[in-house]
């Protein structure tokens, strides 16, 4: 009986094996092109297929994330994963697979984007990840009537082969080159059929025929956001809208994930596309994602959502962001927890942090121990507590510059800067303590 039940066993999982599919298998991820979205997955070229493997092979750019393994395009399961959580990948190791069709659903971790070519074999469970040598250019410039410069060089954004165009675009014609000037040399990016109007997505080609048409501009505007994907081989444009505002939100925050209370940017009076957050981020065990927060544009999950690139990305390392997609978020670091002035540019899709390293958090209750303030036009007006006095006042522009700057302050005195209006970060030390907060100078 015992004998019975062990053979039945062995057939049982003979069967499972050979269910298996080895005929495709997709590369899908954090780290993907398409992310997690399981009907674009990365196809992976079959190699070999023999009764002893079951090789496939995928080149392309990868971003510093996490990724698997699913064999349907539509489907998460059955799914090729790593043997531990965030397995980091070492460059050409091999690397074991596990088949699921249920349970632990384990990933592996890149640590830096890049190019490159992962080789599996399904049979095997093995996995190689190495370097591609792929070549992109390092430079691209946009030129054509509808530049009013008439040749602009493009920003170099997230990836290697990720290109931005941001500013006005008048009625014309444009297409991309690989050279500031034409030479003999030159390389054309253009559109894949002729007469396109450059807003939306649109897919591209290249050529050296400089006489060959580049997209068109139908309609003129002063803000027009071109995204050039050398990979995707897509370029995606834009007529920008600025949004009303911005909140942040997450573990991290005073508010937690309670989205009805996110709490507001300030937007630059100066700059409709620049928002600026001056508050209190640390690490909060009673929350979810307790180091973790993101960027709304409404105090809604949605529609408009600010993400870093990367899951988990460092907020002092942040440089960029992207609108919507993958939900990523950025995290705090346990050594700098205190008052943090986060500023975002909309328009160029910009964002830049900068850490009080003292900083405490003073609630505004607590200030009137201290010291009283009010802001009147250009000018911070502060009259300190009978016994107090203010170790260090500044006044800092959101681009980093002190404006004003002071020691030892007792009394009343008053903070002006007549150079220029807009939002500042007033700074003052006093009591071992710092209190920094967001005004606007009219």
């Amino acid at each position: 009986m015992k004998r019975i039940s062990l053979m039945l066993i062995l057939a049982l999982l003979f069967l499972k094996v050979a269910a298996q599919n080895y005929t495709q298998v997709y590369l899908i991820g954090g780290a993907a092109p398409n992310e997690w979205d399981n009907n674009k997955a990365e196809y992976m070229t079959p190699v070999s297929t023999t009764e002893e493997n079951a090789i496939f092979t995928w080149t392309g750019p990868l971003k510093a994330s996490d990724f698997k393994f699913i064999n349907t395009l539509g489907t998460w399961q059955p799914s090729f994963n790593a043997p531990t959580e965030n397995e980091p990948i070492e460059l050409g190791k091999s690397h074991n697979l596990v088949y699921n069709e249920s349970g632990n659903d384990h990933k592996f971790m890149l640590s830096e984007s890049g190019f490159y070519t992962v080789t599996v074999d399904l049979k095997k469970l093995t996995m190689v990840v190495e370097k591609a040598n792929v070549e992109i250019p390092e430079e691209l410039w946009i030129t054509g009537t509808a530049i009013p410069e008439g040749t602009v060089k493009l920003s170099k954004i997230y990836g290697v082969a990720n290109f931005a165009y941001n500013g006005e675009l008048q009625q014309g014609e444009l297409k991309i080159m690989t050279t500031p000037t034409p030479d003999e040399t030159t390389e054309y990016i253009i559109p894949s059929e002729e007469a396109m109007d450059i807003t939306g997505k649109t897919t591209l080609t290249t050529t050296t025929d400089s006489k060959q048409p580049g997209w068109n501009v139908m309609v003129a505007d002063p803000a027009y956001k071109i995204k050039i994907d050398l990979v995707a081989k897509e370029v995606n444009a834009e007529i920008y809208k600025s949004p009303e505002m911005l909140y942040i939100v997450g573990g991290a925050t005073e508010c937690g994930w309670n989205v009805d209370s996110a709490i507001p940017f300030t937007k630059d009076t100066n700059n409709p596309d620049q928002f600026v957050f001056t508050g209190e981020l640390k690490i909060r065990p009673e929350n979810v994602g307790s180091n973790e927060f993101k960027i709304l544009g409404q105090r809604t999950w949605d529609p408009y959502s600010l993400h870093p690139y990367t899951e988990n990305e460092k907020i002092l390392e942040s440089t960029s962001f992207r609108i919507g997609g993958n939900d990523t978020k950025w995290i705090v670091d346990s050594d700098k927890q205190g008052i943090y002035t986060i500023t975002v540019n909309t328009f160029y899709e910009t964002i830049s942090a900068r850490f009080e390293p003292t900083s405490t958090k003073v609630d505004m209750l607590e200030t009137d121990k201290y010291f009283h303030y009010n802001v009147s036009g250009n000018e911070v007006h502060v009259s300190m507590i009978d016994g107090y006095s203010a170790d260090n006042v500044q006044l800092i522009s959101l681009d980093g510059k002190i404006v004003y700057s002071a020691q030892n302050k007792t009394n009343s005195f008053t903070i002006s800067n007549n150079s220029a209006t807009g939002i500042y970060i007033f700074k003052i030390s006093c009591n071992g303590k710092v209190f920094a907060q967001q005004v606007a100078l009219q």
